[in-house]
């Protein structure tokens, strides 16, 4: 029985927590006895436990917190290295920035033999932070990558990846974890975004575009599912340009209620400042749709442009894009068919618990 442990501080809602509840719900029982070692931002510790039930033990460390402070590190670096030690596992496995840089020097320290790491998107890639908080996030990566191996979730990940170790970089891309539904009939053309409304997705770029979409073609309308900290300014900037019930923003759906919203959709636009790996536009792909995404890290690796939508590199790009798609329903088809392909052919959960299980083992990824 090989031990493993997956460490992450962002458990909860959101892309990375519910990844390693995949995997820890999907890794063979018979295979690997896996632990949870874990924080949340947001949501319950409770809630998210339950969402690992496939892990037969679980310890919460509230220490372990997304920014960095001298003094709850120190605590958070002191009972990883006691768990580690206490419980010997024969694979750590850290997801995201603050995990990665704890959890390796702790599982080092306790003499794991496998350790590996996941970054979910680089902090040093956030255009949010100051340059000097991405060169100091930068610092951390390099230094930290000296321990272990890393599992990059996408080809672009894997890039920086490898400027930042000397050690194996392996890719393992995120999987798809949903179902492939049908998009739903609805009246005129919807083009659609969803996830939180942040600096990250660009809101602004979407009320420009829902105001020169509305504006060009009769019919259409804009939606934007899901809310955020920007999504107060966003609803001022929509009345302002006189496009309410032109382009709607719906706020904090259930992730049912979101996936039925997406099913309205003709287009999908995923205008993104930076990305990991977009569980939205993996989504929205598997739901047959087209999109048209910001020519970004991560992004690149999702959508295939011209195939499955199209990669834009700026503003007036994005709006002819989307404009194309909206006037060739034909089009539209053709694109979403081979996005709902794409993804069952490289994004699939099988293949992602199928290229883990093998590095976990001491094997290599395919």
């Amino acid at each position: 029985m090989i031990k493993v442990f997956q460490v992450l501080e962002c458990g909860g809602p959101g892309g990375t927590g519910e990844q390693v509840a995949a995997i820890c719900n999907d890794l063979d029982p018979a295979v690997f006895d896996v632990s949870l070692v874990y924080a949340v931002r947001d949501g319950k510790p409770d809630e998210y436990r339950a969402k690992c039930a496939g892990a037969k033990a679980a310890y919460y460390v509230p220490e372990m917190t997304r920014e960095i402070s001298p003094a709850r590190d120190a605590r958070a670096l002191a009972r990883l290295a006691a768990l580690f030690g206490r419980h010997k596992p024969d694979v750590v496995h850290a997801h995201s920035s603050k995990a990665g840089a704890l959890a390796r020097p702790a599982a080092k320290a306790a003499g794991v033999p496998n350790i590996f790491y996941s970054p979910h998107g680089y902090g040093f890639l956030m255009k949010d932070r100051s340059r000097a908080s991405r060169a100091l996030y930068r610092a951390v990566e390099k230094a930290a990558a000296r321990i272990g191996q890393t599992i990059a979730i996408s080809p672009s990940e894997a890039e920086f990846a490898r400027k930042l170790s000397r050690g194996p970089v392996h890719t393992v891309c995120d999987a798809y974890l949903g179902d492939f539904p049908q998009p739903r009939s609805h009246d005129g053309i919807v083009a659609g975004s969803c996830g939180r409304m942040t600096y990250a997705r660009h809101p602004d770029a979407w009320v420009l575009l829902a105001q020169r979409l509305t504006d060009s073609r009769n019919g259409v309308k804009c939606l934007w599912i899901g809310g955020g900290e920007d999504e107060a300014r966003a609803r001022v900037n929509l009345e302002n340009m006189n496009l309410l019930g032109r382009a709607e923003i719906t706020g904090w759906l259930s992730a049912e209620q979101a996936r039925e919203r997406m099913r309205g959709l003709d287009v999908f636009v995923h205008y993104s400042r930076w990305d990991a790996m977009p569980n939205a536009v993996l989504e929205a792909m598997a739901t047959g749709l087209p999109v048209v995404a910001s020519d970004v890290p991560g992004n690149r690796d999702a959508v295939e442009d011209g195939v499955t939508g199209f990669l834009v590199k700026s503003e007036p790009e994005l709006l002819e894009r989307c404009q194309l798609l909206l006037d060739d329903a034909a089009l539209r088809g053709r694109m979403g068919a081979a996005g709902r392909e794409r993804v069952r052919r490289e994004f699939s959960r099988e293949r992602m618990i199928k290229d883990l299980s093998r590095l976990y083992a001491g094997g290599a990824s395919s």
